[in-house]
């Protein structure tokens, strides 16, 4: 006899236990990073409806002090992305150009140009003369 469960059975089993473990991953990282978990119902909590006008983000989108509200607006970057750079954000800082975001996984080269005259770094409009610097040891050479 090999158990009390058949192998459906224990397969159905591990399943439940592997959802619960990354469940509970899910709910302290919202605890440890509050800003990587977005809020999609909006402060009144209206779920399913457009925001107001009001609310839609100017363009463009500073990605250093936007939240994953405003990034999911950009063309794109999805909750997936936009809780990406956010969390890149947290753990290695600011962002000092555009070209940044290639770390995340998922923006490539196509997506980052539809992003340039939509986002910024630092409050600056991002042009491409920022993508073609290039650096040697001694630093940025411009």
């Amino acid at each position: 006899m090999r158990g009390v469960f058949t192998r459906e059975e224990r397969v159905v089993v591990l399943f439940l236990a592997v959802s619960l473990l990354v469940g509970s991953a899910v709910v302290g990282a919202g605890r440890v990073f509050p800003s990587a978990i977005p809020d999609f119902g909006g402060a009144s909590g209206r779920h399913g409806q457009a925001p107001e006008v009001d609310q839609l983000p100017t363009w463009p989108v500073d990605i250093n002090t936007a939240d994953v509200t405003d990034l999911v607006r950009l063309p794109g970057v999805g909750p997936v992305r936009a809780s990406a750079i956010v969390y890149r954000r947290e753990v290695r800082g600011r962002y000092s150009t555009l070209d940044d975001l290639l770390d995340i996984k998922g923006i490539g080269p196509v997506t980052l140009d539809g992003l340039r005259d939509k986002a910024t770094v630092g409050g600056h409009a991002a042009s491409t003369a920022d993508s073609g610097r290039t650096t040697d040891a001694s630093g940025p050479v411009r």
